[in-house]
Formats: structure tokens, sequence, C-alpha cells
């Protein structure tokens, strides 16, 4: 014999299949959501310098991340298409980043320091002393 649930459905059983297999499919994405935000949360704690300014640009995420494993396993920022900027904190190594963004590195040490946008590297680069 049908019933109506207290959700409005109509059928036969102990419980509403219908809110049942929606409230599931609820809980299986924020599962998945929490998964994500986890997995997120531990690449950043791996990273040498903060990428939180690119957090809405995962590629730009990647790709800043593939430029500094592949610098602190040995590739020279040159062979990067790096280039030097003489400013007035020091010398500094600009390695581009996609189209808007640029890894900056110690020149002596090639220590990643921060990762700028292309309008924060353009007043960097207007900083810079006349050599």
């Amino acid at each position: 014999m049908k019933q109506t649930f207290a959700c409005g459905h109509r059928g036969r059983g102990k419980y509403c299949h219908a809110c049942a297999a929606t409230e599931k499919k609820k809980a299986d994405t924020l599962r998945a959501r929490e998964e994500r935000r986890a997995a997120t949360q531990r690449s950043t704690a791996t990273d040498p310098i903060d990428l939180s300014i690119v957090r809405h640009l995962k590629s730009v995420q990647r790709e800043a991340r593939d430029l500094l494993a592949k610098v602190s396993s040995g590739v020279h920022p040159f062979s990067l298409d790096g280039k030097f900027i003489k400013s007035s904190a020091g010398k500094l190594l600009s390695v581009p980043v996609g189209r808007s963004y640029r890894l900056l590195f110690d020149a002596p040490s090639l220590m990643p320091l921060r990762l700028v946008s292309h309008e924060d590297y353009n007043g960097i680069a207007a900083k810079r002393v006349a050599a």
C-alpha cells in the first residue's frame, strides 16, 4: 500500500528512496569537494613560496610548481626564458609563468623569492638602478 512520506513523495517502503538518493548525491558532492580542498592544502604546504595570488588559476599554479621543481633539480632559470633584473633590492632573476605572472629568484643563490603579477613585476622593473 502506498503512503505519503514527510517530504511529500508517495511510495511503498519505510522511507522515500528519491529523497535518499538526492541526499546521497549531496553527501558525495560535499565529500569530493572536501577531498579536493584537502589535496590543494597539502600541495600548497610543500610549495617553497606562496602561490596564493593565483589560487583561482590552477594552470598557472601548476606551471609555477613545475618551474620551481625544475630549478630546484638543477635547471638554470636562463634555460627557462629567465632574465636578469637589476633592481634596488639586488640582482633578481625573472622567469615568466604564463602571460601574466613572473617568478622572481635571487640571482646569486637561485632561491625562489615570490610569484608576482605582471603589473607588480613592471613596478619592480621600473625601480631598477642604472648599471
